[in-house]
Formats: C-alpha cells, sequence, structure tokens
C-alpha cells in the first residue's frame, strides 16, 4: 500500500476527439496528431469541415488530437473512440445534417462523453438562423457534459466552418495558460476573420439565456457564453463542469493502485489523506471559492460513503466536494 504521501497527478485536460467525413481510403481508427501537417500526412489535404476543425484546434492553441475519418455513418465514428483517452469531443460534419439527425448523434456523443468523463462541443446544423438554434438546443436534453456555441465561422479565404474545431482549441489553449476551472470565455478565436451572422446586444442575452453560447465580433471575434446545456444550476458552467470531470478523472487515476487493496479502514484512511493533499493543491493554486481551506472542500472515504454491501464486493466509494469558481458574466457597472 502506497503511504499516506503518495501523490495524486492531474489528469490531462485538453486532449480532444474529433469525429468528421474523410476520403476514401482514411484509416479506420483513431490517428493520433499534433499538427495539420500530422493530420493532412493521415487523412490527405482535402478541404471539409473536419479538416478545417483540426487546423482551427491547433491554431487556437491545442496541442493533440485523436482524429476519426468515419467512411459511413458518423455515429459509427464515434465507436471508433472506445479504446481512446481524450477529454474534449467534436463533431463538426455534424453541422451538415437536419435537425433530427443532430438531435440523434449529439445525444450519442453526449452519453459516450459521460461515461468517459469529457466533454462535448456542440455545432448547430450550419443551415440555423438564431431562433432555430435556440429552439434546438433543447431537444439536446439537459446535458451537463455538452455545450453548444453559434454562429459559424468566417475564415479568411472567405468560407465558413463549424465552430467547434477553434472552441476546442480555446479551451485547450485556456487550460494550459490559466488553467482547466477559468470560465473559457471572453476569449479571442484566432485564425478566423468575422462569424457568419451578427447578433445584437439583446440576442447575445436571449442566446445565453437558453444556454446556447454566442461567438461574437468584440475586439475581435470571441467566445462569449461558458454556458453548458445543463438545466441543473450546480453545473451551469462549462468551467465548473469541466473542473469536476478533472477532479474526478484524477483522483480515480490516482487510486488505481487500491483496487486490490483490502477495503477497511486503514485503506479509507490513506485514499483520504491522498485526495485531501490532492485538493489541498488546488486550493493552493487558487481554483476554490473560499477564503479558509475548510470552507473549500471535503473528502470523505468510510462508512457513510459506502455500504456493507459495497465493502463486501471490493467497492471503494471515495466523494469529494469543492466550492467551484464561477465566471462574472455580467459585469455591472452604474455611473450617477
Amino acid at each position: 500500500m502506497p503511504t499516506a504521501a503518495a501523490q495524486i497527478d492531474g489528469a490531462n485536460t485538453s486532449d480532444a476527439a474529433f469525429v468528421g467525413i474523410a476520403s476514401p481510403g482514411a484509416p479506420a481508427a483513431a490517428v493520433e496528431v499534433t499538427s495539420l501537417v500530422a493530420y493532412e500526412r493521415a487523412f490527405g489535404s482535402a478541404d471539409g469541415e473536419l479538416r478545417r476543425a483540426v487546423r482551427l484546434f491547433f491554431d487556437n492553441g491545442g496541442t493533440r488530437a485523436f482524429v476519426v475519418g468515419a467512411q459511413g455513418q458518423l455515429s459509427d465514428g464515434l465507436q471508433v473512440l472506445d479504446d481512446i483517452r481524450f477529454s474534449i469531443l467534436a463533431i463538426p460534419d455534424a453541422a451538415g445534417l437536419g435537425p433530427v439527425d443532430a438531435t440523434a448523434l449529439f445525444v450519442q456523443a453526449v452519453a459516450l462523453c459521460e461515461q468517459r468523463r469529457a466533454f462535448a462541443v456542440v455545432d448547430p446544423p450550419a443551415s440555423f438562423a438564431l431562433t432555430d438554434a435556440l429552439g434546438w438546443a433543447p431537444t439536446l436534453g439537459s446535458a451537463r457534459n455538452a455545450a453548444a456555441y453559434f454562429p459559424r465561422l468566417r475564415l479568411p479565404d472567405g468560407t465558413e466552418t463549424a465552430a467547434s474545431g477553434a472552441v476546442v482549441g480555446v479551451y485547450a489553449r485556456t487550460d494550459r495558460e490559466r488553467a482547466v476551472w477559468k470560465a473559457p470565455a471572453g476569449e479571442v478565436v484566432r485564425a478566423v476573420t468575422d462569424v457568419t451572422i451578427s447578433l445584437t446586444d439583446g440576442e447575445v442575452a436571449t442566446a445565453n439565456s437558453a444556454s446556447l453560447n454566442v461567438i461574437r465580433r468584440q475586439q475581435g471575434v470571441r467566445v462569449w457564453g461558458a454556458r453548458t446545456l445543463s438545466s441543473d444550476p450546480e453545473w451551469r458552467y462549462v468551467n465548473v463542469r469541466r473542473f469536476a470531470l478533472f477532479i474526478e478523472r484524477s483522483v480515480s487515476d490516482g487510486l488505481r493502485w487500491a483496487a486490490f487493496e483490502p477495503n477497511t479502514e486503514t485503506l479509507w484512511t490513506v485514499v483520504r489523506t491522498q485526495v485531501e493533499a490532492f485538493m489541498h493543491t488546488l486550493f493552493r493554486q487558487g481554483a476554490l471559492e473560499a477564503v479558509h481551506e475548510e470552507d473549500a472542500y471535503f473528502v470523505r472515504c468510510d462508512r457513510t460513503t459506502m455500504t456493507q454491501d459495497d465493502i463486501d464486493n471490493g467497492r471503494l466509494v471515495v466523494v469529494v466536494g469543492f466550492a467551484p469558481l464561477r465566471p462574472a458574466e455580467f459585469v455591472v457597472v452604474r455611473v450617477g
């Protein structure tokens, strides 16, 4: 059994998975790429939603992606991700689907993300106006592991593309330069010239209240929202949900050693000590909303978290509570 001083390391939060339509002959497996050159070496240089999304991912700060070029249905491509460890998922070619097919695909994608402690970035169908997107987003259900972005992006060559590739890159850049607990909003979208639809302040507010994140021209093109599709206030914000997933994955990975240890008080004490040390580090880094550490988090692993059946069947249950930082979505200035 590791000593109480054993360390839990923070899990990776920015490895992305892209599922899209590829040209015939593309690899059947997910391909790891760390640049657009690597992507083109595997999938060719033919232009399309998938290539544009991967390019914008790297242009906006992404560093590693796993790309699946589906030869048939996009849903088939999701199954290829079964053995891939990823944190963020984008399906840029879904923008070419009709509302019903897009809904079905993203419901499947969100279910996969729930299983894998990952997060999906959703593109509404390309033909949608704002009113269409506002009506469509609720059909995806109350998805805490997903966020939708509108509208599409205009590229320097005049073409347009789905926003998900750039948004995933912004996620990765924010994680690296700030932290996963910082809201990926207010950030500049690089390598684009404009959005395809300009929204008024009133329309932005309407979209925000409907959990549809806007990308707008505001001193550059910027991501202007950070809300998940969840109706649960606890999981309203992208950074709060992704931070929770980060904690879950980090603790789960860090406690793998406990799988074959006797499920006793001795084990529970060591587990609590290790998880508390991990949460203490996050508190010192400013990740939690509290002045005093005892108000910032708690860790439980004892008979209050496990039934006798859990103990008899070798199930170790750790409960971690934390007070997350939440974005200041509206800054109100009153001038007399």
